[in-house]
């Protein structure tokens, strides 16, 4: 099974200061990457002048949707330095030993990194348990 929860703030740069920024543009760019997608397409959304992105996928394997989620998370990094969020996935089929563990995406200055989970994890005994699952 996978389960997967995300969210990115989208912005143009990371500097500390704001000269006039092309906001309108990069999110349109990223909304054009978005309606090439054949199964993930998120809503880019706006709350007091910041724009963000939130999604949920769950599914019985990784399958195209997911792809397309963590091509669009790179694909935000590329274009809007500034962006930053989080990737929680699960997938209890994995083949790498993460399948009792949550995996973490985070995105910041364009580069995504991969970290275990520290709170959720391991799942068992974490979440749930064992003997659960000896049916």
């Amino acid at each position: 099974m996978i389960e997967l929860h995300g969210w990115i703030t989208i912005r143009e740069t990371y500097k500390s200061f704001f000269e006039e920024e092309q906001i309108d543009s990069v999110i349109k760019k990223i909304q054009e990457e978005i309606n090439k997608m054949s199964w993930f397409r998120p809503k880019i959304e706006v709350k007091n002048g910041e724009y963000f992105m939130q999604f949920s996928s769950f599914s019985n394997r990784i399958n195209p949707e997911t792809s397309e989620i963590f091509e669009v998370f790179k694909l935000i990094g590329k274009i809007a330095e500034g962006s930053y969020g989080i990737i929680y996935l699960y997938n209890d089929e994995d083949t790498d030993g993460k399948e009792n563990y949550f995996q973490v995406f985070s995105l910041a200055r364009g580069v995504v990194k991969e970290n275990l989970d520290e709170f959720l994890s391991p799942i068992i005994p974490t979440i749930e348990d064992r003997d659960s699952f000896d049916v």
